[in-house]
């Protein structure tokens, strides 16, 4: 009788080894796949971006001019530009809180999103009343960076009385002005465009507060001046890459939403010290209180996503230029130049980082 064989297979010890292979291989892969998948995030960015500055264009080409960035204001007189968000409440004009994503709907092909409730979108009530709510929930794809870790609606809402709205969200801003105090462009080398006089129109962006901008307005050159840029997650607070808050926080606020009309960009820069995940410390932006050495130190890009340029791609910030087109600038760019390429017209030459 012949002897049986043994069945070949794998040994122990070989079967350590192929895992083991296994498992480097995966940890090289790993990487490029990642960088792969930040980049085709990066790129849905850009187009996102491209497409809120063709519709700038596109309602300049109907109205002559480029729309408020956002409105939230009173007046004893009527403003012209505001006719579409103001109501008369005995001798003073009352605005609607309005932030220009809602005004861009029909120019990305979303206009439907303004008929969501019966009547339509109210301009001329405030974005969260209970009219325009129904609107003010919906997401918009164009608006959400794919590279933002957030939740896409404010869940929870912070507001009391608001607990079962829940707004949609936007990772892209007008850059309304950049930083308003003269103290600072003086200590970062800068003719403070206003003269030693703070705020004003101008430190004025393309994308402003309660006014439209002539397109002759620009006087830098619209391919010189940012228009919309990233602030990505702003319903969460995050510096340095990681989170501080979330909507629930106390004292946090709601923020973040498209349809809101305080979600603006003012470029003023972080100043030191700034710790990842740590609220930074007051004064929270360059002032005239802050030395000389804390301004020209500060961070402009990346540090802060409060009211500043801030982006989860991986050092840089997509930004939407007054032409339209769209760059990645690097968040190693100085607040110096960051101010030059807001102001739209400083009339001061900025060199390329």
């Amino acid at each position: 009788m012949r002897p049986r064989c043994r069945r070949p297979g794998f040994t122990l010890i070989e079967l350590l080894v192929v895992i083991a292979i296994i498992a480097i291989l995966i940890g090289l892969l790993l990487p490029a796949v990642q960088k792969v998948r930040e980049a085709a995030a990066r790129a849905k960015c850009q187009n996102n971006m491209k497409q809120i500055g063709l519709a700038v264009h596109n309602y300049e080409g109907s109205y002559s001019s480029l729309p408020p960035g956002i409105v939230q204001t009173t007046s004893t007189t009527y403003i012209a530009d505001l006719a579409d968000f103001g109501t008369l409440t005995g001798t003073t004009w009352s605005y609607s809180n309005q932030s220009f994503l809602s005004i861009m709907l029909p120019y990305i092909e979303q206009g439907n999103v303004l008929t969501a409730s019966a009547g339509g979108y109210n301009f001329k009530l405030n974005w969260d009343n209970v009219a325009n709510q129904p609107a003010t929930v919906t997401r918009i794809p164009t608006y959400e960076c794919p590279s933002s870790p957030s939740p896409k609606n404010i869940n929870p809402n912070p507001v009391a009385g608001q607990a079962t709205f829940f707004p949609a969200v936007s990772d892209y801003w007008p850059t309304s002005r950049g930083n308003s105090n003269f103290q600072v462009w003086i200590d970062l080398g800068l003719s403070p465009p206003g003269g030693n006089v703070n705020g004003g129109t101008s430190y004025n962006g393309i994308l402003t507060a309660n006014l439209r901008t002539p397109l002759l307005a620009v006087t830098d050159g619209l391919s010189n001046t940012i228009m919309v840029a990233e602030s990505s997650a702003r319903n969460e607070g995050w510096v340095l890459g990681k989170k501080y808050a979330d909507s629930s926080t106390s004292g946090f606020g709601l923020r973040g939403a498209w349809g809101q009309g305080s979600n603006n960009i003012t470029a003023s820069g972080t100043v030191l010290p700034q710790t990842a995940g740590v609220a930074p410390p007051a004064p929270n932006k360059p002032s005239a209180t802050t030395s000389t050495a804390q301004n020209q130190g500060a961070k402009a890009i990346n540090a802060w996503n409060q009211g500043e340029i801030y982006s989860f791609h991986t050092g840089v910030a997509v930004v939407c230029m007054g032409d339209g087109s769209v760059r990645s600038v690097r968040d190693s760019l100085s607040l110096k130049v960051l101010q030059l390429m807001v102001c739209k017209s400083d009339g001061q030459v900025f060199s390329d980082e």
